[in-house]
């Protein structure tokens, strides 16, 4: 069944991105013939006259026939880089879309299974399992996630852990580079594109996690990477409690977070502070997130606590969305 998915898949991409590269191609042409040439003419002819009253008839051959010319091909060049531009980021977003629809079809494994073989179709993927809830106190559905991240590390040997955060589109590994600059530009595979991937700041520790563990991700229109993030500012998010929490999955680690701060900044980086010099220092911090969250979570945070925080921009791209949760729960894997 998933070959023929996948076959589907890959006929309707190929049979879709013709019709759109004509139809974009068409409308730059018509723009370019139609539009572009005459007013950039109108332009020079202004300027032509301004400086020279006594304008010739040679200038005038020269108004008539070069500068369109010139016009023309400067155009034309420009509106073939946008038509690669845009066929290289449609086929990086549907390259995208169709890894993560691999990563969220991934098979279930039922907790009642776990002592049974694994089938060898399910060796080389990810085993998200359900551990059974023995806290009391959560009457909410807070089950670990346990992701085995050795099929994913041996593709990317950065691979660091794997979030899941309630209510998004957020399912995804999380790998760590030596710097923060190379996953803005840089896949889950490591191939080059403006699509980015979600990734730890280099500051942090996943197998002991900091006092503030950072992860970043770009904002993408088609609501893949962080691009749902932003729906935490919704009030329908928001009204529903099963919402407010985040799950990772390390190495050595399965974890629960719980957020107690969300909310849009002017670009800063002062909740991206990584490690503090006293307890007084992190605690001023975390009183300061907690201020700051567009909505009252009613959740204590202290000098005591490590917390997680999410950055990515808001829809626009103009400012910051930041998601803050403190950890719950954990157990060593």
């Amino acid at each position: 069944m998933k070959l023929i998915s996948y076959f589907i898949i890959g006929t309707i991409t190929i049979i879709k991105f013709p019709f759109l590269f004509l139809k974009y191609f068409f409308i730059g042409l018509f723009t370019i013939i139609t539009i572009i040439p005459h007013y950039v003419i109108i332009g020079f002819k202004f300027l032509f006259q301004k400086n020279d009253k006594t304008t010739t008839k040679k200038n005038i051959e020269l108004e008539n026939k070069i500068i369109p010319t010139i016009t023309l091909t400067l155009s034309i060049i420009t509106y073939l880089i946008s038509i690669f531009l845009l066929s290289r980021w449609f086929v990086q977003n549907e390259r995208t879309k169709n890894f993560t629809k691999s990563l969220n079809s991934t098979p279930i494994i039922n907790q009642e299974d776990m002592n049974k073989d694994t089938p060898d179709q399910y060796k080389d993927l990810t085993e998200i399992i359900p551990k059974e809830n023995t806290d009391q106190n959560f009457e909410i559905n807070t089950n670990y996630i346990n992701v085995n991240l050795n099929y994913y590390i041996q593709k990317n040997p950065e691979t660091v852990a794997w979030i899941q955060v309630n209510g998004t589109n957020v399912n995804y590994p999380i790998v760590q580079h030596s710097d923060n600059e190379y996953y803005l530009e840089h896949d889950f595979y490591q191939r080059k594109t403006n699509i980015g991937w979600i990734f730890g700041d280099y500051r942090n520790n996943f197998d002991s996690f900091n006092n503030n563990t950072i992860i970043y991700g770009h904002n993408l229109i088609n609501g893949t990477m962080f691009g749902s993030i932003p729906k935490l500012l919704n009030s329908t998010w928001f009204s529903n409690p099963n919402n407010h929490y985040i799950k990772l999955s390390t190495k050595t680690t399965n974890s629960i977070w719980q957020i107690f701060s969300v909310y849009k900044i002017e670009p800063t980086t002062d909740y991206l502070q990584a490690k503090f010099n006293s307890t007084i220092a992190y605690q001023d911090f975390l009183n300061k997130l907690k201020n700051r969250s567009s909505y009252q979570f009613n959740i204590d945070v202290n000098y005591t606590d490590k917390i997680i925080t999410l950055s990515t921009c808001d829809n626009i791209g103009t400012k910051r969305v930041a998601v803050h949760a403190k950890l719950i729960k954990i157990e060593n894997k």
